[in-house]
């Protein structure tokens, strides 16, 4: 199973995204600040990780070209601003993709799905069982939400 990291000052965010990613066959960390984020990738070395655009390093920088700098993680700036200049700046600091605030578990299992795609992210079968099969109750994989 892989970890991914939820970095977010909001406690409601972390929780949100953190249950989004359950359900998607992730292991979630939750981080609140820069600091914590980045002990977290080095300690657990995440398969994924989703940083608030809010984060900011003891040193005023972004958080997610502190962890750039630290892991070649597969790496998500989050923020409400959905802005062309936050989206470049956030694909600059070494960003693989960005979500804007409100988002829901379709859009965040598209957005893995194409990291998939791109090599950036491994897939994260899961078992799960499977009702609707003719043949009554049966259990098929699931990997980002749909069947492999």
């Amino acid at each position: 199973m892989t970890t991914a990291l939820v970095a977010d000052p909001s406690e409601a965010a972390r929780q949100t995204a953190a249950r989004m990613l359950e359900s998607l066959g992730f292991r979630v960390a939750t981080a609140c600040n820069a600091a914590e984020a980045l002990a977290l990738v080095r300690e657990l070395a995440p398969g994924l990780v989703l940083a608030d655009a809010r984060l900011e390093t003891a040193d005023g920088g972004l958080a997610i070209a502190a962890i750039r700098k630290i892991s070649g993680v597969c790496l998500f700036h989050v923020s409400a601003d959905g802005g062309a200049a936050g989206v470049r700046g956030a694909m600059e600091a070494g960003a693989d993709d960005y979500l804007v605030k409100p988002y829901d578990a379709a859009l965040l299992g598209f957005k893995l799905a194409q990291a998939r795609t791109r090599g950036r992210l491994k897939p994260v079968p899961r078992l799960v069982q499977d009702n609707a099969a003719p043949e009554g109750p049966g259990w098929r994989l699931q990997s980002f939400g749909k069947a492999v």
